[in-house]
C-alpha cells in the first residue's frame, strides 16, 4: 500500500519525540553544534574521496550519523560502526534498518584484536572524550582496527577552544601529534573552523532563545558563507578544530 510507504519514509527520523509538552510547549529542536557537525561530515567524505579503499570503521560512532553518511556516500563499500554505549548502538542500528554495507556493533576496541581489518577508520570528535590516561590504550586500539598502511582520519577540538564540560582535553598540533606518535605516522594536519566575532554571530543568527532561522533561502546561504569564510583556516592560531591523516604503522 502506497499509505504504508509513505509512513514508512517518515519513520527515518523519530519526529514524534519533537514536540514537547511537559513544562512548556515547543515543536522545534535546535541543535547549535548542527552547522559545525555537518560541514565536519561533509568534508570527511570529500577526504574519503580522495582516498583508495573498500572497508572503513567509524570508532565512536555514537548514533550512526556519519557511518550513514558515509555508507550513502560509497555504497560500494562495507561500513562498521562501533561504540562502547548499548543506547548509541541500539539508536544507530533504529535509524538504519535495512541499510546494507552498514553494520553497528557495541565494542570496546581496547579489549583483544578484532576479527576483521578496515582500510580506513574515522576518529570524528572522539579523542577529547578519552580520560587522558587511557589515550595510549585507546589509539594502540584504533590502530589494530586498520589494515597495515591503512589510514585514519580524524579531528578533535583545539586548545584554542574552552574545554567542554563532556570533555577530557583539547589539543594543540603537537599535543596531538605525540599522542599519535606510538602507531601512526601523520601525514597531513589541517586547522579548520575560524575563531572569529562572525562565527560567533552566525551562530547567533542560525538560533537563539528568541527565534529560530528557518528559511531555506538564508539557510543556504548562510551555510555557504560559513564553509567559504569560516570553515578554512590560515594557521593554527585562529582555528577552533584540527583534521589529522595519519598512516597506521
Amino acid at each position: 500500500m502506497k499509505e504504508q510507504e509513505f509512513q514508512e519514509i517518515e519513520y527515518t527520523f523519530p519526529y514524534h519525540y519533537v514536540s514537547q509538552y511537559s513544562g512548556r510547549f515547543s515543536q522545534t529542536f535546535h541543535d547549535p553544534w548542527g552547522i559545525h557537525y555537518v560541514s565536519t561530515i561533509e568534508y570527511l567524505l570529500g577526504r574519503l574521496g580522495g582516498l583508495r579503499w573498500e572497508s572503513a570503521i567509524d570508532v565512536g560512532c555514537g548514533d550512526g550519523r556519519l557511518a550513514r553518511e558515509i555508507s550513502m556516500k560509497f555504497p560500494r563499500c562495507q561500513v562498521e560502526g562501533v561504540d562502547v554505549s548499548e543506547r548509541a548502538i541500539a539508536l544507530a542500528k533504529a535509524m538504519n534498518l535495512g541499510r546494507e554495507g552498514l553494520e553497528f556493533a557495541v565494542r570496546d576496541i581496547t579489549a583483544g584484536v578484532p576479527e576483521k581489518r578496515h582500510d580506513v577508520a574515522i576518529l570524528m570528535e572522539v579523542l577529547e572524550h578519552i580520560p587522558v590516561d587511557e589515550a595510549v590504550a585507546f589509539l594502540r586500539g584504533v590502530a589494530q582496527q586498520i589494515v597495515h598502511g591503512g589510514f585514519l582520519l580524524l579531528t578533535v577540538p583545539h586548545e584554542n577552544k574552552p574545554v567542554e564540560y563532556k570533555h577530557f582535553r583539547h589539543f594543540s598540533v603537537s599535543a596531538l601529534m605525540a599522542a599519535l606518535n606510538a602507531d601512526f605516522d601523520v601525514l597531513e594536519v589541517v586547522p579548520f573552523e575560524r575563531r572569529c566575532l562572525s562565527m560567533r554571530l552566525l551562530g547567533f543568527m542560525l538560533g537563539n532563545r528568541y527565534f529560530l532561522l528557518n528559511h531555506r533561502g538564508l539557510l543556504k546561504a548562510a551555510y555557504s558563507y560559513y564553509k567559504r569564510h569560516l570553515f578554512p583556516c590560515a594557521d593554527e592560531g585562529e582555528c577552533q578544530r584540527l583534521f589529522v591523516v595519519a598512516r597506521v604503522r
